[in-house]
Formats: structure tokens, sequence, C-alpha cells
């Protein structure tokens, strides 16, 4: 008998929407201003594609067209930048002695930033997961407010975190074997955005790679040091977090 299980399988056509939209989004927050020929010429797609694309993510509001034009031979090109104004994303951030909230549109502007006098290493993980949930609720109303959407939520913790968001390791707080995203999800009553929990060493790699002095780099080490040290490796232009995430 001949097994099948490792043939190919069928490509749904919305999936494959769903990721070139994603390349055409992602195209537009790095080399933004750029114009609809310039993503197709850059990520490979036909240029059909990329207007029908362009087009939803317009019709979305995750995109804009400015007004300029690209000095070229032939026909104007009109440019694109991210637009992004009706979401917003929260970061939290726990250290030893404060809490930090920070909400950004897409676009990649502030929308608040808020600190919290808050000596985690003294209570319990249930004490300080309960601090936690108020101050994104109150965050999350805040953004929702003004008209928002929230896209998702991201919690730094100092120490080892697992695929999964737990924390089996946190000296700094002196934390063993805490399922943090599950606990925050649930407490925040699973709500519609994505919830996720990393290392605030694997965040800060990321950060420097996106927006700091050598954003765009593909190899890159980032050592942080206060309540604890640690270090973000981006190894090939992607966080290297090895088979159980402690890389």
């Amino acid at each position: 008998m001949i097994s099948i299980q490792n043939e190919p399988q069928p490509t749904d056509l919305g999936d494959v929407r769903v990721a070139n939209r994603a390349v055409v989004l992602r195209h537009v927050r790095l080399h933004a201003p750029c114009s609809r020929a310039d993503i197709a010429a850059r990520t490979g797609l036909n240029k059909a594609t990329v207007s029908s694309l362009v087009t939803e993510l317009i019709d979305q509001r995750l995109v804009r067209e400015t007004g300029l034009t690209e000095n070229r031979v032939g026909r104007p090109a009109t440019m694109l930048v991210l637009d992004g104004e009706p979401y917003a994303a929260l970061g939290l951030q726990l250290g030893a002695d404060e809490l930090v909230a920070v909400a950004i549109d897409l676009g990649g502007n502030r929308l608040l930033t808020w600190r919290r006098a808050f000596a985690a290493d003294t209570v319990s993980p249930a004490e300080t997961l309960r601090a936690l949930t108020a101050l994104a609720r109150r965050a999350i109303g805040r953004v929702t407010a003004q008209g928002r959407t929230m896209l998702g939520l991201t919690l730094g913790v100092p120490g080892l975190v697992d695929p999964a968001g737990a924390v089996p390791l946190s000296d700094a707080l002196g934390w063993r074997d805490v399922p943090v995203a599950a606990d925050l999800r649930a407490a925040l009553r699973e709500p519609a955005f994505t919830v996720t929990v990393d290392s605030v060493a694997n965040l800060a790699a990321l950060a420097e790679q996106r927006h700091g002095a050598y954003a765009g780099t593909a190899d890159l080490v980032h050592l942080s040091g206060g309540i604890t040290v640690g270090a973000g490796i981006i190894a090939a232009g992607r966080l290297l977090r090895g088979g159980r995430g402690f890389a």
C-alpha cells in the first residue's frame, strides 16, 4: 500500500491572498513611501495582484496614498505609506519595581505611555497578573474609546519564556512555571486580539532590528542589563529562539 500522507495538499486561495496581502503591507512598512510598481518589482507579485491588494489595504485603512508622485519616465506613480490610524497594539513590560504600558498605532505613533510602581518580586504571580490585567484593561479602554481596534497585546517578562508563553523560570521575579499567557488571556476573557508573552531580551532585539540604529540588519546581538542580564539574537533576519525557546 502506498502512503499519501506526505503528498502536497491543495492550497487554499484565500490563504494565499492573505499571505500576499501581508507581503505587500510589510513592504510598505519597510520601504514607504513606495509605489505599486515598486512593490511588484521587489516582491515578485504581478502588477494586477499588487493593485488589487493595495486597494483592499486602502479600504481597510491600513495603507494610504500620499498624493506625492515618483519622478519617472512615463505615467507618474502615486506613492503609498502606512495608515493604520484606526488600529492599535499594546505592549506591557513587567519589571521588578514597575509595570509599563505603551500603545501605538500601525504607523508607529505612540498613543499612550503609562508607568505604575509595582514590586512584582515581593508579591505572588497571581497578584501580579491582577495588576497587569487592570493596567491592560484601562489602556485598552482608552484606545478603543478613540474608535480604534486593538490588534494585539505583547507582554515582556524578565526571564525564560517558552513557546506557549509560560515562564518556567524568572529569578528576578522569583517565578517558577507560571502560565502567564494563558492566565492573561483568561483574565481578559479571551479577547478577539492576540495575546503573547516573550522575554524582554528577545523583544529588545526585535525592536533594535526594526527601529534601531541598525534597522534591517540580518545578524544582530542585543545585550540588556538591569534587574537581569540577557541577550536577544537575530540570525539571518530571524529571532533565534532555540528548540525550547530559551536561546
